[in-house]
């Protein structure tokens, strides 16, 4: 399993598989009517008037970026809320806004030109993504062999 928390407790084994990094993004036309803004030098009061795409109520990643990329707590609410990241990713794609989003979900549509990126932080923040396993499950030749494609794979990210 790769999961964004490391579990508790010795029921499972967990070691760190990459760091995803978040990006602030939205449709091209967004990004051209957020940059044309008068006050485009305040990226947060800006985005007041951009409505939100998120997959929580509680915004989690959205409000980790503020945090970490601001340094403010972020006090706006979503406006679109759907059901998972790739609903996120077709949303803001289609026009519905912006919203933060891992780069490996988004990197595509940020070469196509398809999304556009917002903001570029000097430190991006980070979420470690960890690959769990049971214990002793490293005895089996094919969960080794998955979980080195799986590493393989999170080094290209």
């Amino acid at each position: 399993m790769i999961t964004t928390r490391r579990p508790r407790g010795k029921a499972l084994e967990s070691v760190p598989l990459a760091d995803e990094e978040y990006l602030l993004v939205a449709s091209p036309a967004w990004a051209d009517r957020v940059a044309e803004h008068p006050a485009s030098g305040d990226l947060c009061a800006v985005l007041r008037d951009v409505p939100m795409v998120t997959y929580a109520e509680d915004l989690p990643i959205v409000r980790r970026y503020w945090r970490t990329a601001f340094g403010k707590q972020l006090t706006a609410r979503a406006a679109v809320t759907v059901p998972n990241l790739y609903a996120v990713l077709s949303a803001v794609n289609a026009g519905a806004g912006y919203s933060v989003l891992p780069r490996s979900l988004c990197q595509e549509h940020l070469d196509s030109g398809r999304l556009a990126l917002l903001h570029d932080p000097e430190v991006p923040p980070l979420n470690t993504l960890f690959l769990v396993q049971r214990p002793g499950a490293e005895t089996n030749p094919d969960v080794l062999r998955v979980r080195d494609r799986l590493r393989q794979a999170a080094r290209s990210w």
